[in-house]
């Protein structure tokens, strides 16, 4: 099942190769551990640029956002089976 969402997010990121691997994120103060990096895409929206990860855990997919112009990141999508 498919969830739009689209809420604010802390995230911890690991940098290295010039590669961000989002590794945690907090929402609705619960910590979620990111157990693979699925995709990564960037867009443009406006002066923005916007780069989407679809991450996934054990059991659910998500998909967060990073915005460049402000350095703010968004839960945007979950998807649950159910």
């Amino acid at each position: 099942m498919l969830e739009k969402i689209n809420e604010p997010i802390e995230v911890i990121v690991n940098f290295n190769s010039q590669k961000v691997m989002p590794i945690q994120f907090r929402w609705r103060d619960k910590d979620y551990f990111i157990k693979k990096l699925n995709l990564v895409h960037k867009e443009r929206e406006g002066n923005d640029k916007v780069y989407y990860f679809s991450v996934s855990d054990d059991a659910n997919y998500y998909r967060l956002a990073f915005f460049t112009c402000d350095l703010s990141w968004r839960i945007e999508e979950l998807f649950f089976e159910g």
